[in-house]
């Protein structure tokens, strides 16, 4: 008995732990994907600070359902969504018509 209650336990935070590690990942990526879209001038000035000021909020909210120690899988269901709307957002930003005089090749 004792030792099913510890190995669901270790699972359940190993699991949440992966889930962590799975959020700052796709938080890194989306992170660069802004700044090289701002390289290329893909994104205005504007453009790139709202996509910045979201994943400011989206790391806010991932340090929010931390506190705990534990990401249940709702949290990071909620975590995720929110990532894939900002994701979609850094798309159609890079995409739109709107271009920056901004551009660094190096």
């Amino acid at each position: 008995m004792n030792r099913t209650i510890l190995a669901t336990i270790s699972l359940i935070a190993l699991t949440s732990g992966a889930m962590a590690d799975t959020i700052d990942d796709r938080q890194a990526n989306q992170a660069e994907r802004i700044q090289k879209a701002r390289r290329a001038g893909e994104l205005t000035r504007q453009e790139a600070a709202s996509l910045r000021a979201e994943q400011a909020r989206i790391a806010e909210l991932e340090r929010r359902v931390k506190v705990d120690g534990v990401v249940t899988r709702r949290e990071a269901r909620v975590l995720d969504r929110a990532q894939d709307v900002a994701n979609r957002h850094i798309y159609q930003e890079s995409h739109d018509s709107q271009k920056s005089r901004y551009r660094r090749w190096w």
